[in-house]
């Protein structure tokens, strides 16, 4: 007999009636106490026998011949810990979990290797994924069922009937669970490409129409329901609405960053930005705030700024800033990975949001004569209504026009908007506030340089580089040994698991730090810690593995190809290689990763919203890419002019004295400063002015 179809099993568990069985069994303590992730010992007092992931957990599953329940998350969570509270906390659940399973819990932000491998199954055996994760998996680790957050009755019947099934129809399972790893192993698969001409405007042009029928052309954003930020494909849309002049995508990502500062999603007292809306509007939040999206959302304002020039734009960045040095920087100037949506009360009750939203008689009480036109701009009415006679703040008039209708010019509204938001910022830290999990994450402080690196770029505010410059500093003192680096504080430094995306976004970041700076030093370091990943990660197909894991998981084919809410470490590398390719004159470098690109294409013709940075990558192999070569004794100075520009065909490198470097070598004067406009290092008559400058880029 064969089994049934890996969604079908899914609904084939839930439809059978749990019978309980009312026997408690003894809580015992299980060994998640000893951990350091904040996660793993939020779940330590549970009465499951939770075990860390590890060959004790898996060496137990083996010997007992027990399926595993493996179950993944991270702690500013919000369903994670619903699911803990309705199940994991439950005796009566404790029981069947103790008595029939092995149980890992594993924190996603320590481990993104498992996360990574047990989400492939989980989107391959249910179409879509999410947090908390809970996998059940033979006692080698192949997943068997997969699903996220489930109610407690249905849980506790999944739990018993895929034991059952387990033990009655195991030849069915194992069937089952190899049809799994092949599928996971497929998905990692890359077709090479014997095409010359690979990416023709045509394509692009229609690939970017493709992808365009998903947005949501009214509110902006991805989709028609809930809405995540997707920095990936605002970067894309945003480079090629530029590239071919096209106006209504261009207004589309004009919408959509309007509607994303002044929807729920943006935190308007304390800066920083929610995670994403369950609503199509950018109005309720889902509350939990990450590092990964306030970094990375710097850089997509700084380019909208450049692009459109609206001052609101502008001051988004300074309120990231400010939310990041406030509430997530650690005393050794790194920065921590989130804080939660909910607020832990001292009677054990948790509610999510509510350190977030407020009630009508509240404001009137704090904000007294300021109320009526606060209300009004904030829409603490049917619009702005959420739940429980709790409102989120929404922003449906511009500023400009809101200044109009008080009879106030623009600054006057500004300085009187941040008076009232000081007010019910020092109102609101009174309350308690949600946990802050003090987690260092590498890769995420990476992509925050990258991100003040993009403000600096677009400002040209020093504060942003000097953070920039701090978080590097932090993390080459604190998270670096030799070419080793650690992913997070929580791990154990011992058998240190290495991570590409760690290497490839840092590798990106020191490319920051030389675009904004134009010191020889980040770009010699950043070459060093390419030369370590192409030892290290790279395999034979030109792509770059997911870690160095030894541990026996059920596929060691773990290639991760695909920009989600963070751009694939292998689409970040190729851009690496690029840029590394033109300012050192690697041939090697830019042979690689044009390989890469050309490689994919199939990929990204099958799913393009899963590839939009690698799309956005690939205009800079079909399209001219210029590279400005600046020398002389101003050349810094006018670097940093043309640095205030959007230009995302063009890469600078720029030096006041004489330099080796392969694109400034023998291009010094000392009575002139002159810059040469080159595609491959072969260059048109050099010229003194930006203005001249660009007039060789547009022609």
């Amino acid at each position: 007999m064969k089994l049934p179809n890996i969604k079908s099993l899914t609904l084939f568990f839930l439809g059978f009636i749990f019978c309980s069985n009312s026997a408690s069994s003894q809580v015992m303590k299980n060994k998640l106490s000893q951990e350091k992730s904040l996660y793993l010992k939020q779940h330590a007092s549970n009465p499951v026998n939770w075990l860390p992931w590890g060959e004790e957990a898996l060496n137990s599953a083996q010997k007992s011949d027990k399926l595993l329940v493996i179950s993944i998350g991270y702690s500013s969570c919000h369903w994670c810990h619903v699911m803990e509270e309705e199940s994991f906390e439950k005796e009566d659940v404790a029981q069947v979990m103790n008595e029939k399973y092995i149980n890992i819990k594993v924190d996603r932000e320590e481990r993104p290797d498992i996360d990574e491998i047990y989400m492939k199954a989980l989107v391959l055996m249910t179409g879509s994924g999410g947090w908390p994760m809970n996998i059940i998996a033979l006692p080698d680790g192949t997943p068997i069922w997969g699903g996220t957050y489930v109610p407690k009755l249905q849980w506790v019947q999944v739990l018993n009937q895929v034991d059952e099934f387990y033990r009655s129809r195991k030849s069915d399972v194992l069937e089952y669970a190899k049809n799994v790893k092949e599928g996971v192993k497929k998905e990692a698969l890359v077709r090479p490409t014997t095409e010359k001409e690979v990416y023709s405007k045509d394509l692009q042009n229609e690939l970017a129409d493709k992808a365009f029928k998903y947005v949501d052309k009214i509110n902006g954003g991805f989709g028609n329901s809930q809405k995540f930020p997707l920095p990936s494909m605002l970067n894309f849309f945003l480079r090629f609405s530029t590239d071919n002049d096209n106006i209504e995508i261009k207004e589309f990502i004009k919408t959509t960053l309007f509607k994303i500062a002044q929807g729920g999603i943006n935190d308007r007292l304390e800066g920083g930005f929610h995670r994403y809306t369950v609503d199509n509007l950018w109005h309720i939040p889902h509350f939990e705030k990450m590092l990964y999206d306030n970094a990375q959302l710097l850089s997509v304002f700084s380019k909208g700024y450049k692009v459109f020039k609206e001052p609101r734009f502008k001051e988004e960045l300074y309120n990231i800033y400010d939310f990041l040095d406030l509430k997530m920087s650690s005393p050794t100037n790194l920065i921590y990975s989130s804080i939660s949506a909910d607020t832990n009360y001292k009677d054990g009750s948790k509610e999510e949001g509510d350190f977030y939203v407020w009630k009508k008689e509240e404001l009137e009480q704090v904000l007294q004569q300021d109320y009526n036109w606060v209300s009004k701009y904030y829409n603490i009415n049917e619009k702005g209504y959420w739940e429980k006679q709790n409102y989120v703040f929404i922003q449906t008039i511009s500023d400009k026009d809101f200044a109009s209708s008080l009879n106030l010019n623009l600054n006057q509204f500004k300085e009187k908007l941040k008076s009232v938001n000081k007010k019910l910022f020092n109102y609101r830290e009174k309350r308690i506030n949600p946990i802050t999990d003090t987690k260092i994450v590498f890769s995420w402080n990476a992509l925050t340089i990258r991100g003040m690196v993009e403000s600096y770029k677009a400002t040209a505010d020093e504060i942003f580089l000097n953070k920039a410059l701090s978080i590097e500093k932090a993390l080459s003192d604190k998270m670096i040994s030799e070419n080793i680096i650690f992913h997070s504080n929580s791990s154990d430094n011992l058998d240190q698991v290495l991570f590409f995306e760690d290497y490839s976004y840092y590798i990106d970041a020191l490319i920051g730090l030389y675009e904004a700076t134009f010191n020889e030093q980040w770009l010699i370091k950043a070459n060093d810690f390419v030369q370590f990943s192409n030892e290290v990660f790279l395999e034979s197909n030109g792509y770059f593995k997911f870690s160095t894991t030894k541990e026996n998981l059920y596929t060691n084919t773990l290639i991760n190809l695909d920009d989600g809410v963070t751009p694939s470490a292998n689409s970040v590398m190729n851009f690496n290689l690029f840029r590394l390719g033109h300012y050192l004159g690697n041939k090697e470098y830019s042979q690689h990763s044009e390989k890469m690109i050309n490689n994919i294409i199939e990929n990204i013709k099958e799913r393009v919203t899963d590839h939009l940075f690698w799309l956005g990558l690939s205009h800079n192999y079909s399209n001219k890419f210029y590279e400005l070569a600046i020398s002389g004794n101003d050349a810094k100075q006018k670097a940093k002019e043309l640095m205030l520009k959007y230009l995302p065909n063009t890469l600078t490198a720029a030096s006041n004295a004489s330099s080796e470097m392969y694109l400034l070598k023998d291009r010094y004067f000392e009575d002139e400063t002159y810059i040469y406009v080159c595609v491959d290092n072969t260059c048109k008559f050099p010229v003194t002015t930006i203005q001249e400058a660009e007039a060789l880029l547009n022609d």
